[in-house]
């Protein structure tokens, strides 16, 4: 007699720390994988559950603390051990490489972690455009020092990774040469971006008759706000004044440098910062109705911000630097330090956008069909085949 569909289907339990927003990269392949999941589209896998918490808004550092370094570890081994004892768990997912530290000590199970970047552990300083740019925390305080630390130990401990991109790949191959890695690209569910027939009225910010241009990201140095600020303020006068940028996501520098909104008003240019948290529905309403994206980062693990306004039809202006010149099509990622190319290319959107005497621009079907190769189905197969390959190693 062969064995049943449910004997044959394994389980692996979903370990994460404090309960992030759908909204945020990290926090949004999270509950993309949970769902998918939990909705059986994993062949062969099902869930085990969810480790993870939530203190609610604002809670005191010291909670925080307790909660990551303590309650929470603790809270993770117990589960962990029960389900292997009662023959419930067959491998065990941590979110990322920030929740590393919940890889128990001698764990019952197999414990794999995605590795989205590892920025924060090896930090760098690269130098574009004769600026120095940090990239991740060269000189993290006492605590950060101590969690960091956790961090790698839970690395160490983990029995596989699994990361999107081959720049990421190649960071773990070079710190981690021993650890069994597997490169999966994330998914993204292209319908949940794609714009309808009769595109929704454009947020009230882009009411006026202007050449609009999105920003998603925060402020963090790498993302190179501060290289866009000059580009923009290399514009033709002519063309400078049609031209109107929106800011989604964070204005303050995590670093404590100048904010986005001053930089740009010391540049003299046209900056509208929408808020961080915006709703898919808002963000989609500005990629629907905005010329093009521009993304000058100069290191990204992935770059949602890319690859989505892509599945929206959106042109990109993205730099041409890891990961996100692996995700755009060949040979349309843009010098990272050429402020000429960045004031040709935005030339060029600008005249595109005058050549239609302000008729609604057309979502570009050929990019929404390059970003194809992130969909789910894929995501799901290549994700139950590693984990199977895990879970009897």
């Amino acid at each position: 007699m062969e064995p049943s569909a449910a004997a044959l289907t394994k389980r692996v339990l979903l370990v994460r720390g404090g309960v992030l927003t759908p909204f945020s990269g990290i926090g949004g392949a999270f509950h993309d994988l949970k769902k998918a999941l939990e909705g059986g589209e994993i062949p062969g896998w099902r869930t085990a559950g969810v480790e993870e918490y939530d203190l609610g808004e604002n809670p005191p550092g010291w909670r925080r603390l307790r909660e990551r370094w303590f309650r929470h570890p603790a809270r993770v081994t117990d589960r962990i051990k029960r389900l292997q004892q009662a023959g419930q768990v067959d491998l065990v997912f941590v979110s990322d490489q920030e929740q590393a530290h919940l890889v128990p000590t001698n764990a019952s199970a197999q414990v794999v972690v995605y590795v989205h970047d590892l920025f924060h552990l090896f930090p760098q300083v690269i130098t574009l455009s004769g600026e120095r740019v940090e990239v991740g925390e060269p000189r993290p305080g006492l605590v950060r020092r101590r969690d960091l630390r956790r961090l790698m130990k839970g690395l160490q401990r983990a029995s596989a990774f699994i990361c999107s991109t081959s720049a990421v790949a190649e960071v773990c191959r070079q710190h981690f040469p021993d650890k069994p890695l597997f490169q999966i690209p994330y998914a993204i569910d292209v319908d949940r971006f794609t714009p309808p027939a009769s595109l929704p009225p454009a947020p009230a910010e882009l009411a006026s008759a202007a050449c609009h241009l999105l920003v998603v990201g925060s402020h963090d140095p790498r993302k190179r706000l501060a290289f866009l600020m000059r580009v923009l303020a290399h514009l033709p006068e002519g063309i400078a004044k049609d031209v109107q940028v929106h800011h989604i996501g964070g204005d303050a520098c995590p670093h404590g440098g100048v904010s986005a909104s001053s930089l740009a008003k010391e540049h003299g240019v046209a900056w509208n910062w929408v808020g961080s948290n915006i709703s898919d529905d808002v963000l989609n309403a500005y990629r629907w109705h905005c010329e093009a994206l521009l993304f000058p980062s100069g290191a990204e693990g992935f770059g949602y911000p890319t690859v989505e306004s892509m599945a929206a039809g959106q042109p990109v202006l993205a730099a041409d630097r890891p990961a996100h010149n692996e995700l755009v099509p060949e040979g349309t990622a843009l010098p990272p330090e050429d402020v000429e190319a960045w004031v040709s290319a935005i030339t060029e959107v600008h005249a595109k956008w005058a050549g239609r005497g302000g008729a609604p621009r057309q979502p570009e079907q050929a990019l929404m069909d390059h970003v194809s190769f992130l969909a789910p189905e894929r995501f799901n197969h290549e994700m139950a085949d590693a984990w199977r390959t895990i879970a009897s190693s």
